[in-house]
């Protein structure tokens, strides 16, 4: 079976008429082409040139076959092409699921700026609760997923990408609002809008309570921090988040303190144990880091 490396010298002492150019514009030597090309003949079964002159004619089976090569070597520069863009990270598909506070507050932004310098990546994003995103991850219908949970799944790969310092989201103009660091009993003296047991950030502010030996007074109750934020904007408590679901809401619509003791959530970066990540995971996974501590740093969170 012939060699690729054949056919291109084929084609070139066809375009040229000449075994020295071709080999010249091949970057090989004279009697390298020369070899290539009778190797070819041989295999095919017939001759390929005839000398006219100074000059290599094809013959009549040499003309025929180079139609066929000719398409055969403009799909192995389509391959080359494409392996080009895909070494280079210029074209992919991610699949990328994340906790709802980044989908709609972080991730629309980091996407629109990898996509643009990424024109050709197609980007598929979901945002679902950490069980929800699991699941997927198991189903290997993910290819990254992002959590503030880890998990310890068989099948998953677990990177911690930093630690988001917690914070109390506050009415504007609330009283508490005055204290640049605010304690658990005194959040505990306000009405606290918490998350749903069935979200495991819960238990992390139940112990941040238990350790200061205080009791919340819990008065609603909801499955996503961004809610419990627009809870604290209309005036129904105060509320223990990661800091990225305040972002959107405005000075005039929300107060955010640090709070004593202080306790973290993370950021997990998960994928599929059974697979190496893409080219394109990789990148997208730098792209987000750099572009989330710069929106941490702005915004005048503290992260580690």
């Amino acid at each position: 079976m012939w060699q690729v490396r054949q056919l291109e010298a084929f084609q070139a002492v066809m375009a040229t008429g000449s075994m020295t150019k071709a080999a010249s514009g091949l970057h090989i030597s004279q009697p390298a082409i020369s070899k290539l090309i009778a190797t070819l003949e041989e295999e095919c079964g017939f001759m390929l040139f005839q000398r006219r002159g100074n000059r290599l004619a094809p013959t009549v089976e040499g003309g025929l076959l180079y139609s066929e090569v000719q398409r055969l070597l403009l799909g192995t520069q389509e391959i080359q092409r494409m392996a080009a863009e895909i070494r280079g990270k210029k074209v992919g598909t991610l699949n990328l699921a994340a906790f709802p506070a980044l989908t709609t507050r972080v991730l629309p932004g980091i996407v629109t700026r990898f996509c643009a310098e990424h024109p050709n990546v197609r980007i598929l994003l979901t945002g679902r609760s950490s069980a929800f995103m699991t699941n997927w991850l198991s189903a290997q219908r993910v290819d990254l997923g992002i959590s503030v949970l880890r998990e310890n799944r068989p099948g998953m790969r677990c990177e911690r990408l930093l630690r988001m310092e917690a914070v109390c989201a506050l009415p504007a103009g609330h009283p508490l609002a005055r204290y640049k660091v605010l304690s658990a009993r005194q959040i505990a003296e306000e009405r606290l809008i918490s998350l749903s047991e069935e979200d495991m950030a819960r238990a992390m502010v139940e112990r941040y309570f238990q350790s200061a030996n205080v009791r919340p007074k819990v008065s609603v109750e909801t499955q996503l921090s961004e809610s419990a934020c627009q809870f604290v904007v209309e005036g129904a408590g105060v509320s223990i988040v990661e800091p990225l679901s305040t972002l959107g809401f405005t000075p005039e619509q929300l107060a955010i303190r640090r709070i004593r003791p202080r306790f973290y959530f993370d950021i997990w970066l998960i994928t599929p144990s059974s697979r190496s990540p893409s080219l394109i995971t990789t990148e997208f996974i730098n792209f987000f880091s750099v572009g989330l501590k710069k929106i941490l740093k702005d915004a005048g969170f503290h992260y580690i």
